[in-house]
């Protein structure tokens, strides 16, 4: 499999002229050899903000270091044009360094002051930047708001070169978002404005970047003949200009194709990969060259050298964590539960595996995704909608220029059709906020389903395999009695196959199995049977119950005393829970008590209620019902739940 890191570039408007090596090196020479021969303070703050810029491509640490120089130049001038232009090139460094709590700070600084200076062109170009940085953090609805709100403005300004690099970033966007086609159409528009062009440095290094970008969309689609096509084409171009961060990318991409497709890394992937890699090493990006050694213990694994593949891994992890390179982090942990599992580590394998299902979760926000997909489609037929609207008014004009010769008569006439286009423009905009009305209550329903889904799966499927691994942690203790031993096992196979039922009915579950079966009353008492083992004693007093409860009641009094019993297994070495569930006119009042080691409340809730409290007192808020939990360390803890009928 390929690794799930970024591909692609984020078109910055404030982009850096790619030169070749020598022409760089000549011009920051030209730059450096100026500064101690003018006297000019001016001219010193622009030379110093030039060779922040222009170091960009060769040092990070330089660009830096001349960017910060310029910044105090700017601020003892009391230049805020100037100023606002530096803070957005440092933001475009520090974007380039993949610090993108920096990059973001310093362009919000750039925005803060070319909004009091009202250069709303500047505005637009920040948005663009700033949706980039968005994107890079995964805030795709907040990265599509400000991409779409920039492309309005160059498409109201005719500015067609700003216009095309936003649609490019749209493309990326929808690359993120799982969404080739559209990918692919928002690129493609941008190449043919490109391809239109004279043939510049900063043209073709946007078609070297365009095609990457493109092979990316292709390779989701599982078009890989395309992918490959457009990443050689990248590689050329950015060959010709000399992005050597461009040609670092299409090696890399061609690499990782080459493995997707034959399942293993030959010869040939591991020079573009060690290619690669030199090509970035001119880059300052600790995460940048880190990411590379994915690559190579992914070439590992393919080769079955997991102790190769581990060290690398480990030894690159604490770079990402440092760093808050989530993507890169996810691509680690998954290869670490590989390597682990290959080498029959299981506890190790399974601690990595867990961080990456966490991690994925964190990442993976279908409703966010959805939601940004939706804004697109809604500005693209507000879009339209728009030039209906103005193609119909030019019409009418020109027919109420023509008409009003003809006298009163006419008039009537004409002022009886703007009527109806009057109302006719009213109900299209009708018919459009129904849709939208439409739109967010089926992605609320398919939301909220979702959640009950995983909730379900937590408070079922969870609770069973915490009563296994009890049952497992004393097979020991009957090793020389058989009997004792095959009670156990037998237990444990019978919850098994409970999980597994659950599982596989779970796609059409609105209540637990047990409820589906039998009464509340009756489930309860099979949860403890089941529940109950050598270490852990539970006791159940039902009164009053009847059998006819409203079956969200009997849900949510189920999953309580579920969750209750799971924690209890989980985190408070009990020996003995105490469980009382009473039934009266005014409702149903459940206590559930266990004898353990108890925890701090205040310090621990956010750490210990975890989801399952967490939905179990929603679902207790949407029955009006009332939640108490109460514990002290080594005092045991104490959960009382009233839910009025």
């Amino acid at each position: 499999m390929s690794i799930p890191y970024r591909y692609c570039f984020i078109s910055l408007l404030f982009a850096v002229t790619f030169f070749n090596g020598q022409d760089l090196q000549k011009l920051i020479g030209q730059l450096k050899e100026e500064l101690p021969k003018t006297a000019d303070e001016q001219r010193k703050a622009v030379i110093y903000s030039d060779l922040a810029w222009y170091y960009s491509s060769v040092s990070i640490d330089s660009a830096l270091a001349y960017g910060k120089k310029a910044e105090k130049k700017a601020t003892e001038l009391g230049d805020q044009n100037l100023l606002s232009q530096i803070f957005s090139d440092l933001g475009a460094v520090y974007f380039r360094q993949n610090d993108f709590k920096n990059s973001e700070k310093f362009y919000l600084k750039s925005y803060a002051i070319r909004k009091s200076l009202n250069n709303v062109a500047g505005i637009a170009k920040l948005n663009n930047n700033l949706a980039s940085v968005y994107q890079s953090t995964f805030q795709y609805k907040k990265a599509m708001e400000m991409y779409l709100e920039a492309l309005s403005y160059f498409e109201k300004t005719g500015d067609e070169k700003n216009v095309n690099i936003a649609k490019l970033n749209l493309g990326l966007l929808f690359v993120d978002l799982k969404n080739p086609d559209q990918a692919i159409s928002y690129i493609n528009e941008s190449i043919g404005y490109f391809e239109r062009q004279e043939k510049t440095v900063e043209v073709s290094n946007k078609l070297c970047e365009n095609y990457l970008n493109l092979g990316k969309a292709y390779q989701l689609k599982k078009d890989y003949s395309s992918a490959e096509n457009y990443y050689k084409k990248s590689e050329s171009i950015c060959g010709t200009v000399g992005n050597k961060q461009g040609i670092a990318f299409s090696k890399r991409n061609l690499a990782n194709l080459g493995i997707l497709r034959k399942k293993k890394a030959d010869s040939a992937d591991l020079i573009k990969i060690q290619e690669s890699k030199k090509a970035r090493e001119e880059f300052n990006s600790k995460v940048d060259k880190e990411s590379n050694q994915l690559e190579i213990a992914q070439s590992y694994i393919s080769l079955k050298k997991f102790s190769e593949a581990k060290k690398i891994l480990l030894k690159i992890l604490p770079v990402f964590e440092k760093e808050k390179s989530e993507e890169n982090l996810m691509s680690a942990y998954k290869l670490l539960t590989t390597v682990y599992n290959e080498l029959r580590i299981s506890d190790s394998a399974n601690a990595y595996f867990q961080q990456y299902i966490n991690m994925n979760d964190k990442l993976v926000n279908t409703s966010v995704i959805n939601q940004s997909t939706e804004l697109e489609k809604k500005y693209q037929t507000l879009k339209k909608d728009k030039e209906i609207l103005e193609s119909k008014n030019k019409l009418l004009y020109r027919n109420i220029y023509i008409l009003s010769l003809l006298g009163l008569l006419v008039l009537g006439i004409v002022y009886y059709r703007n009527y109806q286009n009057r109302q006719k423009i009213k109900l299209q905009k009708e018919i459009l906020h129904q849709q939208d009305l439409a739109t967010k209550a089926v992605m609320n329903a398919e939301d909220n389903e979702r959640k009950r889904m995983a909730i379900h799966l937590h408070d079922g499927v969870g609770q069973m395999l915490s009563a296994t691994n009890l049952n497992l942690q004393v097979l020991e203790e009957y090793h020389d009695d058989p009997e004792g031993f095959e009670m156990v096992i037998n237990k444990t196979r019978n919850i098994l196959t409970d999980a597994m039922t659950e599982v596989r009915t779970l796609s059409h579950q609105i209540m637990p199995n047990m409820l589906i079966k039998n009464s509340l009353s009756n489930a309860l008492k099979e949860l403890i049977d089941k529940s109950n083992s050598p270490k852990l004693h539970i006791n159940l007093n039902i009164d009053g119950l009847q059998d006819n409860l409203n079956e969200n009641v009997q849900i949510v009094m189920f999953r309580v005393i579920q969750e209750c019993i799971n924690n209890t297994i989980k985190h408070a070495f009990a020996s003995e829970i105490f469980i009382t569930v009473k039934q009266d006119p005014q409702g149903i009042l459940a206590t559930f008590r266990d004898n353990g080691k108890g925890f701090d409340i205040d310090s621990s809730q956010s750490k210990s209620h975890g989801i399952g409290l967490e939905n179990i007192k929603s679902r207790i808020e949407f029955l009006k019902g009332t939640f108490m939990l109460e514990s002290e360390k080594a005092k045991g803890t104490t959960v009382i739940v009233k839910i009025p009928l």
